[in-house]
């Protein structure tokens, strides 16, 4: 009998000591500071933004903190919170690649309507005022995501002017004291097969040779376009890659990444470049096995509202980069706390403590698609400080005056402030 008591105790302690060690390792890695060696100052001659260790340095080498907006469903819509629809013109839910289709395909429309509907909708949703609007909420930073579909009429062919209106956004930038985060969010074949790729009809990038070169081309445009642009703070490669259904690019998706470095540093040696970690830390791979210099890792986090203030969330992902052990900075390119306030305040802290820039998604959004449709299961109505409230243009089916009509509203002086703008303001306004 004694014999047998032991053996439970035995057993026991190795329960005990199994679960204990693990708690104990975890807790550890959230304890440990994730930036602890942060120098205030340091020499840097370029007068670009600078990634050294894990900080980011202003072209004075000051430390510097990004914090601002994504400009979302700007040069990218996304069907969710468009101002666009493809009702009745293919199953589908409309795409930037399905919405020329549409327009393409619709009779009330003329090639040059197509163009000029286009610029007006890119004239009209984001303008001059939007770039005071950020630098008044005392923000430093936006992150503009585009897709090939700027550029291109087929993801491989230029448009003529096609950098023209990202050109007019960087200036805008350096008006008003703001660092542009150059953001692919949409390559050719999609690095994804989500809608905010610009198409999700294909899955066709990773692998596809002429789709890689194709978007190689792109960034090496873009390098010599802005190589001496300093309000540029940095190039991120990629918007969330994926390889297949769930599963996420890791080696593959980094090895691309090494091509495009290596291609960029070619033509540009002085811009930061990020390249996102999606979803989790333990998705990126050591940039010491590529041997890059002046780069940042991304993460976006979605995941933070069901927990109050966020700890057990932001903890895990600060373990989880103590536990890989990246000497880089690191940027929340994306994230949101919806509607929760508290949740809101308490992420400003823990960035701030920690010196993770912050990207939040996204600065203007049109509600009525995701307040007003059935069949996308349960969303949140808050995603940005500015809110339209606009029923979507029909692009399959509209006239030119119609589509006209709509896009001439999703201007920010139709827009009203949320509870997002308030705790923005709360804590960073001047």
């Amino acid at each position: 009998m004694k014999d047998k008591k032991k053996v439970t105790l035995i057993s026991l302690s190795c329960l005990l000591g199994a679960i204990t060690l693990p708690v104990a390792f975890y807790a550890t890695l959230t304890i440990i500071p994730v930036n602890a060696n942060r120098p205030a100052k340091i020499d840097n001659d370029t007068g670009f933004v600078k990634a050294s260790g894990r900080n980011i340095y202003d072209g004075e080498g000051n430390i510097l903190q990004l914090k601002g907006f994504n400009l979302g469903d700007w040069f990218n819509q996304e069907w969710w919170m468009a101002s666009s629809t493809v009702e009745g013109f293919e199953t589908g839910h409309y795409t930037p690649k399905r919405g020329l289709a549409a327009m393409k395909e619709n009779p009330n429309l003329t090639h040059d309507q197509i163009d000029e509907l286009e610029k007006l909708y890119i004239d009209t949703f984001i303008q001059e005022i939007d770039f005071k609007n950020i630098k008044d909420m005392n923000m430093n930073a936006v992150r503009i995501p585009i897709t090939c579909y700027n550029f291109t009429t087929d993801g491989y062919t230029y448009r003529d002017n096609a950098f023209d209106k990202l050109d007019w956004a960087i200036d805008m930038c350096e008006k008003y004291g703001l660092y542009a985060i150059i953001d692919y969010h949409g390559a050719i074949g999609s690095q994804n097969h989500d809608n905010h790729s610009g198409a999700d009809d294909e899955w066709n990038l990773f692998g596809n040779k002429k789709n890689e070169e194709a978007t190689i081309d792109v960034w090496k445009k873009l390098a010599e376009r802005y190589k001496d642009r300093k309000t540029v703070a940095a190039y991120d490669l990629l918007n969330e890659p994926r390889k297949a259904e769930g599963k996420y690019a890791g080696k593959l998706n980094f090895d691309f990444y090494d091509a495009l470095y290596d291609e960029i540093r070619a033509i540009d040696s002085n811009h930061m470049i990020m390249m996102e970690c999606f979803t989790f830390p333990i998705h990126g791979v050591k940039p010491q096995k590529y041997g890059w210099e002046n780069v940042s890792y991304s993460y976006h986090i979605y995941n933070m509202t069901p927990f109050k203030g966020n700890g057990l969330v932001l903890d895990f992902y600060k373990a989880l980069t103590n536990l890989m052990g990246y000497d880089v900075p690191i940027i929340i390119g994306e994230w949101s706390c919806f509607d929760e306030a508290e949740n809101w305040r308490s992420s400003f802290k823990f960035f701030d403590k920690v010196n993770w820039s912050h990207i939040s998604w996204t600065y203007k959004t049109n509600r009525y698609m995701y307040t007003y449709t059935d069949g996308i299961g349960p969303r949140f109505d808050l995603w940005s400080p500015y809110v339209i409230d606009i029923k979507p243009a029909n692009l399959f089916t509209g006239t030119f005056d119609e589509i006209k009509e709509v896009y001439l509203k999703t201007g920010t002086e139709n827009a009203e402030t949320t509870i997002i703008y308030d705790v923005y303001q709360e804590t960073y306004g001047k």
